[in-house]
């Protein structure tokens, strides 16, 4: 990683100030204001959108590019710090993970659009009549049973757009608001507690390398005195790598808007005609054709090279044995795989724990001892106040779901199965610096499996329907707290305490002053997210390109609900389930694919294949991204190959510039999308990353 020549003592003096905690605040109103009309109203590319997220990455380079940059060369006194940028950076980066599919996408919608579903859905009805829900964990509808709520101006007006004559109920929300925020709350402390437990065997036992934290790390790097950029940004290659990219998406642009005049540069191939005929044709559309997204080329650049073969060689191989498999029944489609993954996770989670044994036992004896001398300590969170803070989370939130009406095992299965999801998936990018986070398995999964392995209902249907309200609002595992909050503590390792294994005192008063920002920002963000989407969602029935798509965020509003929450519980109350494969062999077998894996890896140096590749197998980043990480990892196999350590670290800035180079794109055309439509005038969307 760059390092930053500053005294430790100064860098602390420094990070922390009232201008770092503005600024993070400007960051959090702009991305977390802005987001829900930039994504379902301008249908433009995503502000958020993944684990290295467009907007904070455009932020943060224009910010340096306009205002830093100039500071540091001529009023080098009124410069902002490296820590100070880190500040900013991680109350912004963390904020990142609730105004779009990390939450809001989907939360609101989650307690209103299963009423409207169920409109039709008589079925579904009375399941709403019988459960017996609380109404503190929805709006203040005018109705007393789910039939009358079905109808009501809130659910119709939040699905189309609000058009009595009174103002949107913005207040109807204000219950929900309060009494799903103490749960989501509690999940967010847990996180961030779990985040600074794990934080020293990760980041100095295991030297995890966290891809994404090193490309973001270059941006808020200290530039010499008198100097415009840092180092990295000085270099030639970064401006041709930014400069080509940027120019090669506005002319793609253009061509949507005049073309005529500009032709299209194609980033993409399609393969579909010559792939018509067996065996080719069995194989997955992502096969037959991709498109290349010179971000993720970039991220894969900066990937060990076992990691990044295994994302795209795994893929491969689950297509040669579609072809097989198509050619010799005449059916390609792989049954089991999500019950393969279910193990695989499973699986991964217990070698996490295994590995690192040494270091949650010496947590869990400081939680009841205390401290002694010549031990660790955490940095961030000490590890006695840690341990307790979380288990008070995660009692908080079991006991906000058996409120509610679930079972105590049945809630506290949810919160385990949560948990550990959010902290798989954050160890997966910790790893592979995966831009796209993927959809791993449902909260109910434990329900739904054991209820295809013939055990009725094992828990009561409304326990199942807070599983399904639980899983449709975190659906996505893309932008998440615990990915934000651990890249934000890796990188203010390097800036704010010069990558020291010591916590001292005034360490740990610096490292729990940024895990309260963190928390704090993700308060800022929840008000300003829940109050934008609410906004946004009553005051426009259909985006505003030219495809005047109805409704908006389709796909969060409407189609995950039914997906997630009607047809699943549905299916559950009458335990429709007749799988065409044996769940329980498909998940002992990720489980001792996936240990088998993880055990070569820690054995042998030379294995080439690293579980995420297995993992990701079904899933909306493995099927996209492969050939984009495939093209990264085939570029930076020539460099090293031909060119060394040496050529590899030189060609660094290049790859970076490819990626600040698309986010700068993008963010253009999202300022051309709000020109344009503030002015009435009809415009066309370039997205640029998949959304």
């Amino acid at each position: 990683m760059p390092r930053v020549e500053m005294p430790a003592l100064q860098r602390r003096h420094k990070a922390i100030t009232l201008r770092s905690v503005l600024l993070g605040l400007a960051g959090i109103l702009i991305i977390c204001g802005l987001t829900p009309y930039n994504d379902y109203v301008l249908n433009n590319s995503f502000l958020v959108g993944n684990n290295l997220p467009l907007g904070v990455l455009m932020l943060t380079f224009l910010f340096i590019l306009l205002v830093n940059g100039p500071l540091n060369k001529w009023l080098p006194n009124y410069v902002f710090s490296s820590g100070e940028l880190t500040v900013a950076f991680s109350m912004t980066l963390v904020s990142c993970a609730l105004p779009s599919s990390g939450l809001m996408r989907y939360f609101p919608a989650s307690l209103i659009m299963p009423m409207w579903h169920a409109q039709g859905n008589s079925e579904f009805r009375g399941l709403l009549e019988k459960m017996n829900l609380p109404r503190w964990i929805f709006p203040d509808f005018k109705g007393k049973t789910p039939s009358e709520w079905t109808n009501d101006p809130i659910v119709t007006g939040y699905h189309f757009r609000w058009t009595e004559d009174t103002l949107p109920p913005y207040l109807a929300w204000l219950t929900p608001a309060i009494s799903w925020g103490i749960f989501i709350f509690a999940l967010y402390g847990a996180m961030l507690c779990l985040v600074t437990i794990v934080r020293r065997q990760w980041f100095e036992n295991e030297r995890l390398p966290f891809p994404l934290a090193q490309i973001q790390l270059t941006l808020v790097e200290q530039p010499s005195p008198g100097k415009f950029f840092n180092s990295f940004l000085r270099q030639r290659s970064f401006w041709i790598a930014f400069g080509a990219i940027f120019c090669l998406h506005l002319w793609n642009g253009l061509n949507k808007y005049f073309p005529r005049h500009f032709e299209p540069i194609p980033v993409f191939y399609d393969l579909t005609n010559l792939f018509s005929e067996p065996p080719f044709r069995y194989t997955l559309t992502a096969m037959q054709k991709a498109a290349v997204f010179f971000t993720v080329v970039g991220v894969t650049y900066f990937l060990s090279a076992p990691v990044a073969f295994s994302l795209w060689f795994f893929f491969v191989l689950h297509n040669v044995a579609r072809m097989i498999l198509g050619t010799t029944t005449g059916d390609a489609n792989i049954t089991g795989l999500d019950d393969q993954r279910t193990g695989a996770i499973l699986a991964f989670l217990l070698v996490t724990i295994w590995v690192g044994r040494a270091h949650w036992l010496l947590v869990i004896r400081q939680a009841f001892r205390g401290h002694r001398d010549g031990e660790p300590r955490g940095r961030y969170l000490s590890y006695p106040a840690a341990f307790w803070l979380l288990m008070f989370c995660l009692l908080t939130m079991v006991g906000w779901l058996t409120a509610a009406g679930c079972s105590v095992g049945g809630a506290a299965t949810m919160v385990l199965v949560l948990v550990s999801l959010f902290m798989v998936s954050t160890r997966l990018i910790a790893e592979t610096g995966l831009v796209h986070g993927p959809a791993l398995v449902g909260i109910y999964k434990p329900f739904q499996f054991a209820a295809m392995e013939g055990w009725q209902l094992p828990v009561s249907v409304k326990t199942f329907y807070f599983g399904a309200l639980l899983q449709s609002q975190h659906y996505d595992f893309r932008e998440i707290v615990p990915v934000y909050a651990s890249h934000g503590m890796k990188i203010a390792d390097t800036t704010i305490f010069g990558d020291s294994h010591d916590a001292s005192e005034p360490d740990r008063r610096a490292g729990r002053r940024l895990v309260g920002l963190m928390f704090f920002a993700l308060f800022v963000g929840y008000v300003v997210s829940f109050s934008s989407t609410l906004w946004t969602e009553y005051n426009y029935a259909s985006t505003k390109d030219i495809t005047q798509t109805t409704p908006i965020n389709t796909w969060g509003a409407d189609g995950n609900q039914m997906w997630l929450i009607v047809d699943p519980t549905n299916n559950y109350a009458k335990s429709n389930y007749h799988p065409q494969h044996s769940p329980g062999g498909n998940f002992a077998f990720g489980i001792l694919f996936t240990i088998a894996l993880a055990v070569l890896r820690l054995r042998y140096t030379w294995w080439p294949l690293h579980p995420v590749g297995y993992i990701l197998q079904g899933t909306f980043p493995g099927d996209t991204l492969w050939f984009s990480i495939f093209l990264g990892w085939l570029v930076k196999s020539l460099v090293v190959r031909f060119g060394g350590a040496r050529l590899y670290s030189n060609a660094k800035p290049f790859f970076l510039g490819m990626i600040v180079g698309e986010s700068v794109a993008a963010g253009f055309w999202l300022i051309v999308g709000i020109v344009l439509s503030s002015m009435n005038m009809p415009y066309r969307t370039v997205n640029i990353m998949p959304g």
